[in-house]
């Protein structure tokens, strides 16, 4: 099985609103492949026990272009490649492969997500379109959000951007909304966010940091 050498910590990503307590926001963890692709794993962080995690939907881009490649058989509509997280990939290659999920995993046994019909393939699948979603295909199989990651102490992870061919690190930036639950209850949580995908060229690095100058020399 190929294993992914990790090349970057995790990257925070900014929240662009909160609408129930607990969720802290998303965050990025880049990992450079073992083909040499750049895998960008998206979490949704919480600082608070005991959630079950239920959809996600709303999908928008905000800037820039996602890029995504995919590594499974699938074809449809003259395009091949899937969002879905099944079997049309081997496990080995999951690594190199774009998919979303709600339950946190990708295995083709357990990964228990599903495309809400908002979610388009025709055009698309280097981009999730706006608009679009997914969301746990296994309700009567809760999908607990699990203590991890550093925002917060609880998180899940609902989606896997892998880039190549130039675009590897290019800044995109995405918001999305999501629903979950306290474990044992009916009622849905709703929070949303954004988060970004890409390093800044080192111009940019170099812009930042003389803004930052500027700004403690006039205070």
């Amino acid at each position: 099985m190929k294993k992914s050498l990790v090349a970057g910590s995790m990257l925070a990503a900014a929240v662009a609103s909160v609408a129930s307590a607990g969720f802290t926001g998303y965050s990025v963890q880049r990992t450079v492949t073992v083909a040499g692709n750049i895998q960008y794993q998206i979490f949704a962080n919480w600082d608070t026990a005991n959630l079950v995690f239920l959809n996600a939907f709303n999908f928008a881009t905000q800037s820039g272009s996602m890029g995504a490649r995919h590594q499974d058989t699938f074809t449809a509509e003259g395009e091949t490649g899937t969002w879905q997280a099944g079997p049309a990939v081997l496990l080995a290659d999951r690594a190199e492969d774009s998919w979303v999920t709600a339950s946190g995993s990708a295995s083709s046994s357990s990964w228990g997500s599903a495309l809400d019909p908002g979610f388009a393939n025709g055009g698309q699948i280097q981009n999730i379109n706006n608009g679009a979603g997914w969301y746990d295909a296994t309700p009567g199989t809760p999908n607990p959000i699990s203590a991890g990651g550093t925002q917060g102490g609880y998180r899940i992870l609902l989606a896997q951007i892998v880039r190549s061919g130039g675009v590897e690190d290019s800044l995109a930036t995405f918001y999305l909304k999501h629903a979950y639950k306290v474990a044992g209850t009916t009622t849905a949580l709703f929070s949303d966010g954004t988060f970004t995908i890409g390093i800044p060229a080192p111009g940019a690095l170099a812009l930042l940091g003389v803004a930052g100058l500027a700004g403690r020399r006039r205070r």
